[in-house]
């Protein structure tokens, strides 16, 4: 079943390659995405369980396609060749159309990222990460997603604290234009959705993840801007 949803012209401005023309490529009969990323791929809520419905499953239901979701709870860019889902998303680029990465979080809650002299390092880490995933379906669209801000409203419910999470922002606010950069540099998209989730602390679960109406945010965000990518 192909992909049917229309392209708007905001899609079109974070789906536009490097010449500023939108994608048309048209994806296969049953398009495939490899969705690579932490929890919030995953779909935990971080309340002890995870969301019955993640973002990229949404996704694959209202576009028809495939998905495959291969995020890792509490995984980082710097650590993700160590996690099993690494093995399946491997196992599935080659038949893919387009592989999202949605990577950092964790790299700042784990000291991979503690200050903006950090972020170079950590854009060279994610570059290898994408550069190596890439390899492997030559002919499918890269998509880095902006990762979401640590919800700062009541109740606070994270490891933290709200002094942490305020100083965390402030790098969550230095990677996502470093992602913009990263992706215009190697001819990558970057789908900036994060405005739709960021301090709504209804769309919460614990103060860092989604609840489930933030992964029904997030998969219909992201589902028109992802099909502008299958070429619809």
């Amino acid at each position: 079943m192909g992909v049917s949803m229309a392209v708007s012209d905001s899609v079109r401005s974070d789906s536009a390659d490097s010449a500023g023309l939108a994608i048309t490529r048209i994806p296969s009969s049953r398009a495939r995405i490899v969705c690579i990323g932490d929890s919030i791929t995953h779909g935990d809520t971080g309340l002890g369980f995870n969301a019955p419905r993640p973002w990229p499953e949404q996704v694959g239901e209202m576009l028809g396609v495939e998905v495959f979701n291969c995020g890792h709870n509490g995984i980082e860019a710097a650590r993700y060749r160590e996690c099993p889902e690494w093995e399946l998303a491997k196992s599935k680029l080659p038949g893919a159309d387009l592989v999202t990465f949605m990577l950092g979080t964790n790299d700042i809650g784990h000291d991979f990222v503690t200050s903006p002299d950090d972020v170079p390092a950590h854009i060279a880490r994610y570059v290898g990460l994408i550069e190596e995933a890439a390899a492997l379906t030559p002919h499918a669209e890269v998509a880095v997603l902006s990762i979401i801000q640590f919800a700062l409203g009541e109740p606070v419910m994270s490891r933290f604290g709200l002094e942490g999470m305020r100083r965390m922002n402030v790098l969550v606010d230095e990677l996502n234009p470093a992602y913009r950069r990263m992706c215009r540099e190697h001819g990558w998209h970057f789908v900036d959705f994060a405005a739709a989730i960021n301090q709504h602390r209804d769309l919460y679960g614990n103060s860092i993840h989604p609840n489930q109406d933030g992964y029904d945010v997030m998969a219909r965000v992201l589902a028109p801007r992802l099909s502008a990518l299958l070429g619809a």
